[in-house]
């Protein structure tokens, strides 16, 4: 038994995505599209917007760090699931720190 493969809790139905699908599809080029629109909103001053947007993010990063941890034991090599569930939780942290410091820099303004 790998060691992904005993990180799974037992009774848990595994996710019947694809990794590459959830990591890429779902995760990436949604991800760099919410940030982009959030970038373009705080630039241009639409406040409520962005803490909409804001709130968007977080929860879906929350939800794009179980979907790729779930999907990760799909991978065909063990260390790519490892991987890709390392990159998103660093990429929901990284998330987390900009919404937070952003949000701090609105409320000084």
């Amino acid at each position: 038994m790998t060691t992904l493969a005993s990180s799974h809790p037992q009774g848990q139905p595994l996710s019947s995505s694809r990794l590459g699908r959830v990591f890429w599809l779902q995760g990436v080029l949604p991800s760099n599209v919410l940030w982009a629109v959030t970038l373009w909103a705080f630039m241009a001053g639409q406040l409520s917007l962005v803490g909409m947007l804001f709130a968007v993010l977080l929860v879906y990063t929350g939800w794009i760090i179980r979907a790729v941890w779930r999907a990760a034991p799909s991978a065909r090599n063990a260390d790519i699931g490892v991987a890709a569930r390392g990159l998103t939780v660093g990429w929901g942290l990284n998330t987390v720190l900009l919404v937070f410091f952003l949000a701090l820099e609105l409320f000084a303004r």
